[in-house]
C-alpha cells in the first residue's frame, strides 16, 4: 500500500519518556505517529528524560529516527541516572530542552499540532504555557479517566485527578479520546472542540510470523499492579485445569524479576506440573511469538468505570495474531465483537462463566481458529495504523479551522 499524500503536516508528541522502546502507551504514541507519516505528515517525539536502564538493552542516540518518525531526547541522555540530585538535575535540563527544542521546530520546519499523552498536571500547564507561546494547538491522547483508575490512590493523585478530568483537560483545543465513554466525557466537559475516537492502533504486519511447535497453553499479558485481574485469570484456569495438559502463561510487566520468580512459585503451589508460568521485560520479538502460539488470549474487562473507559492495547495484537480472544461484554467490546464469530465473550464478569469459555477452546480447536482468524480479519480492518491515519489529518485540519 503507498501513501496517500493528503498534505504537508507536522505533529509532535509530548508527555511520554522511552521513545521507541516500551509496551502499551509507547506502541500507541508510535502507532499513531506512524499513522500521521503513513498519509504523508511528518511526525516527531520528544522525550524529556532518560528512563532507559543502561543493563538493559537501550542503545540508541539522542537524536535519530525510528520507522520513520524523528525523535530527540533533551535531557541528554536516554538512561535514568542513580541518585537524587542526578535525576532532578537531568529533569531541569530536560524542561528547559523541551522548550528550546519545541521553538526551534516551530521556526525550521513548522509545528500544526502538539499531542500530548501525560496525566501530571503540572507538566500539561508547561505543556499549555509552552502552546500559547509558540501559537500552536495542543490536543489531548486521552486514554483513561484519571480519576477512575483504582491504583491511582494517593491524596496528592487524587488531587490531581480532580483537576485534570474537571478542569485542566479544558486546556486542550481537542481530544483524541480511545474510546465512546471518553469521547462522551470529552463532549460534555468540552462542548463544541474537535473531538475524535481514535480506538486500539496495531501494526498486524508485525505479527506475521510462523507458529513453532509449543505445549497448549493460554496467555494472559497485565501489569502487575492488577492483581484483581491477575487473581480472576488464575481463577477461571482452575476450573478447567484438572489434567494440567493446557498451561497458562502470564506476561506480567512492572515487577521485578524475584517478584515474577515468587509468584510463580506461589500460584503453582496446588498443582504437580506447575502449568502456570510467568514471564515480565521479555523482548518484543520474543511477547509477538508468544501471542502467535497460544491456543487463546485472555483480557477480561472489570464492570467499572476504569474499564469502560479504557480499550486495552493488548486487544489489537492478540487480534494481530489471529488467535482468539475471551473477553468480557465491557466498554468498547461490544462496538466491534460479536460473540462466537470475532471472539468469546463471557456473559459477566465472572470466573465461572470466564473459563466456560476458556473450555470451549479446548474442546473446539477448529471453530476456536475460524474465530481467531475472522477477529484478525475484522481487527485490520478497524485497528490497523494505516486506516486511521486519513481521519487524523482530517482532525489536525479541524484543529487548524477553529
Amino acid at each position: 500500500m503507498h501513501n496517500k499524500k493528503l498534505g504537508s503536516k507536522h505533529i509532535v508528541f509530548l508527555g511520554e519518556s522511552g521513545f521507541p522502546l516500551g509496551l502499551a502507551t509507547i506502541q500507541r504514541l508510535t502507532l499513531m505517529a506512524r499513522a500521521f507519516v503513513h498519509v504523508g505528515a511528518k511526525s516527531t517525539v520528544i522525550c524529556r528524560k532518560g528512563v532507559h536502564s543502561k543493563d538493559g538493552n537501550a542503545n540508541f542516540p539522542l537524536r535519530g529516527e525510528f520507522e520513520g518518525i524523528d525523535y530527540c531526547y533533551t535531557s541528554q541522555s536516554i538512561f535514568k541516572p542513580k541518585g537524587f540530585l542526578r535525576r532532578n538535575l537531568q529533569k531541569i535540563a530536560g524542561i528547559l530542552g523541551e522548550f528550546r527544542t519545541l521553538k526551534a521546530l516551530k521556526s525550521s520546519q513548522g509545528i500544526d499540532m502538539i499531542i500530548v499523552s501525560e496525566m501530571k498536571v503540572v507538566h500539561i500547564l508547561r505543556y499549555w504555557i509552552f502552546s500559547r507561546l509558540l501559537n500552536v494547538p495542543m490536543a489531548v491522547n486521552l486514554v483513561e479517566m484519571a480519576s477512575s483508575m483504582q491504583h491511582r490512590t494517593s491524596i496528592f493523585r487524587r488531587i490531581n485527578d480532580f483537576f485534570l478530568d474537571n478542569w485542566v483537560i479544558k486546556l486542550y483545543q481537542g481530544a483524541l479520546p480511545i474510546s465512546d465513554k471518553l469521547h462522551e466525557y470529552y463532549a460534555k466537559v468540552c462542548p463544541g472542540k474537535p473531538n475524535m475516537k481514535v480506538p486500539i492502533i496495531c501494526d498486524f504486519d508485525k505479527f506475521s510470523v510462523k507458529r513453532k511447535d509449543s505445549e497448549p497453553y493460554f496467555l494472559y499479558c497485565g501489569s502487575f499492579r492488577y492483581k484483581e485481574v491477575r487473581d480472576f485469570v488464575i481463577g477461571a484456569y482452575e476450573r478447567i485445569a484438572d489434567n494440567e495438559e493446557t498451561k497458562l502463561y502470564m506476561i506480567v510487566s512492572g515487577g521485578s524479576v524475584k517478584e515474577t520468580e515468587d509468584l510463580q512459585a506461589e500460584v503453582n503451589k496446588q498443582y504437580k506440573t506447575a502449568p502456570i508460568k510467568l514471564f515480565s521485560n521479555i523482548p518484543y520479538s520474543e511477547l509477538v511469538q508468544l501471542y502467535v502460539n497460544a491456543i487463546a488470549l485472555l483480557i477480561p474487562l472489570r464492570p467499572t468505570v476504569q474499564d469502560r473507559a479504557r480499550f486495552p492495547h493488548k486487544i489489537g495484537e492478540y487480534l494481530a495474531s489471529g488467535n482468539p480472544v475471551i473477553t468480557t461484554n465491557i466498554g468498547e467490546v461490544k462496538n466491534y465483537f460479536e460473540h462466537g464469530k470475532t471472539a468469546l465473550i463471557a456473559n459477566s464478569y465472572n470466573m465461572d462463566a470466564f473459563s466456560k469459555e476458556m473450555k470451549f477452546i479446548i474442546e473446539n480447536p477448529i471453530k476456536s481458529k475460524e474465530i481467531g482468524l475472522r477477529g484478525q480479519e475484522m481487527g485490520r480492518r478497524e485497528f490497523d495504523y494505516r486506516t486511521l491515519g486519513g481521519n487524523m489529518w482530517k482532525f489536525v485540519e479541524n484543529i487548524s479551522a477553529t
